[in-house]
């Protein structure tokens, strides 16, 4: 992505203003990472990230301000006449000196102002950019939120993922996306799903055809995107298959490595899906605080047999 993107998308939320350097809005914003360069200001420059939108708040432009016309034209010259460099923001409606409008316009460099205070808008964009910038894969699955939990319900086609949505919908919970999920990895190793913009809170379902979870069940009943932490895997039973009766085992699916808890479920005549994905949801929040049902059955039995 780039400047002008951001300014097309985020101008009204971000109160964004352009000064100057209109014709270096094409300029690509290549890491979600922000910069207030107040050390760079004051002179010292050895490994400063000219790659990152640099974010001058009112220390920094208090400083800037009590150099001279000349020593603020070299200092801002150093900064952003760097090849990398992507533009600069600042926050509180501060006033642009001479020197700013004059490097800015010169290098061909964006400059914005925000009225928003810095901790602020550092958070706010810094957030907004990590969404874009993330690392994303779609893949077929069925997106759903269950108690608060995300929940990534994946199978063949023709397994029953989008009917077991549906009645997870019905029941209270919240629907993402179905068919095609995107999946990004933001923040380290934290993955969020959600659907196309195209279809957003579209579900096909075989033999009615396409309907609109918004238009049919109303805002409650739908999320933008939610954080992946648990995988629903769908296959048919085989009866010769041995599957995990205890629930001792602790399968996981992984995506952009990035490990997530995963429950297979055996599919056949007379199995309420939807309850199976909601107690398996509750289950796994109750690991997620530290009670592991199954493991503490182990513990105490091992007790007993040793007590004989």
């Amino acid at each position: 992505m780039d400047i002008q993107l951001l300014v097309t998308q985020k101008a009204k939320d971000f109160k964004l203003k352009l000064l100057a350097g209109k014709e270096g809005l094409n300029r690509a914003i290549t890491v979600p990472e922000l910069n207030r360069p107040g050390i760079a200001i004051a002179g010292f420059f050895e490994h400063f990230p000219y790659e990152r939108i640099q974010i001058i708040g009112i220390i920094e432009y208090t400083y800037l301000k009590q150099l001279g016309y000349d020593r603020q034209i070299e200092v801002l010259n150093k900064i952003f006449s760097n090849e990398k460099s992507v533009g600069c923001i600042l926050t509180r409606n501060l006033e642009p000196t001479d020197a700013m409008i004059k490097v800015f316009s010169d290098l061909k460099v964006p400059l914005l102002s925000t009225e928003l205070r810095s901790s602020t808008f550092i958070g706010d964009l810094a957030y907004y950019l990590d969404r874009k910038l993330a690392t994303s894969l779609k893949i077929h699955a069925v997106m759903t939120n269950v108690y608060g939990l995300g929940v990534l319900i994946v199978g063949k086609s023709a397994i029953g993922k989008s009917e077991c949505a549906i009645e997870l919908v019905k029941r209270g919970h919240k629907f993402v996306a179905d068919d095609i999920v995107n999946i990004k990895k933001c923040s380290g190793r934290t993955l969020v799903g959600s659907g196309l913009e195209f279809t957003k809170y579209l579900m096909e379902i075989r033999g009615i055809g396409i309907i609109d979870i918004k238009d049919l069940f109303g805002l409650t009943s739908i999320l933008d995107e939610s954080k992946i932490e648990l995988v629903i895997k769908l296959e048919k039973w085989e009866h010769l298959k041995k599957y995990d009766r205890i629930g001792s085992e602790e399968p996981y699916a992984e995506y952009f490595d990035v490990k997530i808890p995963e429950v297979i479920v055996p599919v056949a005549p007379g199995r309420n899906l939807a309850v199976l994905v909601e107690t398996a949801s509750l289950n796994q929040r109750l690991k997620n605080k530290g009670c592991f049902t199954a493991r503490d059955l182990d513990i105490r039995l091992q007790k007993k047999i040793n007590k004989l």
